[in-house]
């Protein structure tokens, strides 16, 4: 997967899951805040129901106290104008004057205004009954009383009593079943009846007794046992919004008490929330349409800024290719100074660094290959003049030895043959080093421990002067080192470098000479350091030419690094040298491990 997609991704998702989490969390609170609408328009119509009983009681009491006046002025037995004037107020269902020292009753009903008189029992039973209770609270009652009572039926009557100054009580009342319709109607005053629909319930008790609601349910319908817990129990209002969905309905109950506080029953009231749920679908689509707009749009924000993005790190990859393929004058745009800006500079840079390695290891190389190239051409030589002088060397020593000898011990011309038998063995070694410089001798390698060799050298050299006045350090791995070599040939480097560390040396300097394996484990390194006089930064690039020292004249041949090189090449290694004037000088050598033997094989 390219990175640009991987960008666009990685943006795609982070739109996707906020937008998503926003979706949600907008849904939930817009769902919320519908309830909350739902549940304030119910607790609303709840004041609205409880304001339109007491406002429906209040024209009861109303009425009754004008009937009062009407029965007072005329004195006697009321007539059907008392009927007939209960008919211009609020609708009821009876109009009575209750005596009960005479045990008398006139009722007027709504439907017909002729007088009904009881006598005796049956002005008893109304007497006896809920009317007359709630008839006699309201004989020693300054002002006309209202209240709800349950008559016979059963049923929920609104009642208004007035005494007479005879005695008697004016009573009126009025059906609450018969005012649920107008309920309804008051609840959706102000609203549009289709988007708002209501319908009010009576209850007595637990059960319905009336209802507005069309079809009416079935008569033994009974009210929920948390709306009977709140409202008959409790006596609080009870409101229950339903879920949001389509057709679901809200509702809310409004306790009934009779006139002597004790709750009697509960008004119902219904309304299908569908305007609030209508709200919230709309609500939640309108908002779930611009999230996904805006999800669109950050999906294509997303892509551009991954095109943007990727497209200097695509212009640094193809740089890298043209680079790898040789073209180090290359230089990438810098357009900005973002981090991205910065990498290309660093790109830029980078490549004048690899340019500038790249020709100073070109020069390095040529003249690594030159030195070579000498060395070959100086080991030509080299042989060539060893087979050349060797045999004439041999002549010339062996005939000055005999000459020698035949000469008397006090002949002064023997310390002149002396000298010839010095300078000619001086020169035979000349011609053993450019023997060895030559590498005419192929080395015959076997697997040995270069600690061993180490040990052996140092026991070698030990009796040399220049090492008798210097502190030796030695610091051997304790594991064996082993490598592939000619042991002899190998000695012969360490005796070289040794012997030039002892040489380098002022009086009490210090030669350290170490052993081990680089990080790898593939080389074993041998180090001799000495804190000698150093060689100078000139001379250090041309030690390991041929003939070249800084011994000094008639000290030294200027072949023992020489050799050195050419042994330790051949053997498949390196020999590096640090030195800083004053300081001491550091001598590296380099060799392939040799491999170890398997279990059960032979080995050296």
């Amino acid at each position: 997967m390219s990175l640009r997609l991987r960008i666009a991704l990685a943006f795609a998702i982070l739109v996707l899951t906020s937008a998503t989490c926003t979706i949600l969390i907008g849904n939930a609170i817009f769902g919320r805040k519908a309830r909350e609408l739902a549940q304030a328009r119910l607790e609303l119509d709840l004041e609205v129901a409880r304001e339109a009983l007491g406002a429906h009681e209040a024209s009861l009491r109303t009425l009754v106290a004008s009937l009062g006046m009407l029965v007072a002025r005329d004195g006697g037995e009321p007539d059907g104008r008392l009927c007939v004037e209960a008919a211009t107020g609020p609708p009821f269902e009876f109009v009575a004057v209750l005596d009960a020292r005479r045990r008398h009753a006139t009722v007027f009903g709504r439907e017909r205004c002729a007088p009904l008189v009881l006598d005796g029992a049956a002005a008893d039973a109304w007497l006896g009954s809920e009317l007359g209770r709630f008839a006699t609270t309201a004989r020693s009652a300054e002002r006309p009383r209202s209240g709800t009572v349950v008559l016979d039926g059963p049923r929920l009557c609104s009642l208004a009593a007035r005494p007479l100054p005879d005695g008697r009580v004016l009573v009126l009342g009025s059906p609450l079943g018969d005012r649920l319709a107008d309920l309804a109607r008051t609840l959706r005053a102000g609203t549009d009846a289709g988007e708002l629909p209501h319908h009010a319930s009576l209850y007595l008790g637990d059960a319905l007794v009336a209802t507005t609601l069309r079809p009416a349910p079935p008569a033994a319908t009974r009210a929920a046992p948390a709306v009977v817990e709140a409202v008959l129990r409790n006596g609080r209002s009870f409101v229950s919004p339903a879920p949001l969905a389509a057709g679901a309905v809200d509702s809310a109950y409004l306790p009934i008490r009779d006139f002597r506080g004790t709750v009697v029953g509960m008004i119902g009231l219904g309304t299908r929330q569908d305007v609030y749920g209508e709200i919230w679908r709309r609500t939640s689509l309108l908002f779930t349409t611009i999230i996904a707009g805006g999800m669109g749009f950050g999906f294509l924000m997303a892509w551009f800024f991954s095109v943007t993005l990727t497209r200097p790190l695509a212009e640094l990859a193809a740089g890298m290719a043209r680079v790898a393929d040789g073209e180090l004058d290359l230089e990438v745009r810098v357009d900005s100074a973002d981090e991205l800006g910065r990498l290309s500079q660093a790109f830029n840079v980078m490549v004048r660094g690899v340019k500038e390695r790249d020709r100073r290891l070109r020069e390095a190389t040529s003249e690594k290959l030159s030195q070579v190239e000498q060395q070959v051409s100086v080991g030509r030589l080299a042989a060539g003049v060893a087979h050349e002088i060797n045999n004439p060397m041999t002549a010339i020593l062996s005939l000055t030895m005999m000459l020698r000898r035949s000469l008397p011990a006090d002949d002064p011309r023997r310390a002149d043959l002396d000298v010839v038998v010095t300078e000619t063995q001086r020169c035979r070694d000349i011609v053993r080093h450019l023997l060895d410089f030559a590498q005419q001798r192929p080395p015959e390698k076997r697997v040995v421990d270069v600690n061993d060799v180490i040990r052996e050298t140092l026991a070698l050299t030990a009796r040399y002067d220049a090492l008798q006045q210097a502190r030796v350090e030695v610091r051997l791995a304790e594991q064996p080192l082993r490598v592939d070599a000619d042991p002899k040939q190998i000695q012969q480097v360490f005796t070289n470098l040794i012997l030039n560390a002892a040489e380098a040396l002022p009086p009490g300097g210090t030669i350290t000479i170490r052993s081990g394996e680089d990080l790898t484990g593939g080389s074993v390194r041998v180090e001799v350091e000495d804190t000698g006089r150093g060689i100078p930064r000139d001379c250090l690039a041309r030690v390991f030419e041929p003939f070249f020292t800084t011994k000094g004249r008639g000290k030294g041949t200027g072949l023992g690094l020489s050799v050195s090189l050419g042994i330790v090449q051949k053997h498949g290694g390196t020999i590096d040298i640090e030195s800083e004037p004053e300081r001491g000088t550091t001598v590296r050598v380099a060799l392939p491990r040799a491999r170890e033997p398997r279990p059960g094989a032979g080995g050296a």
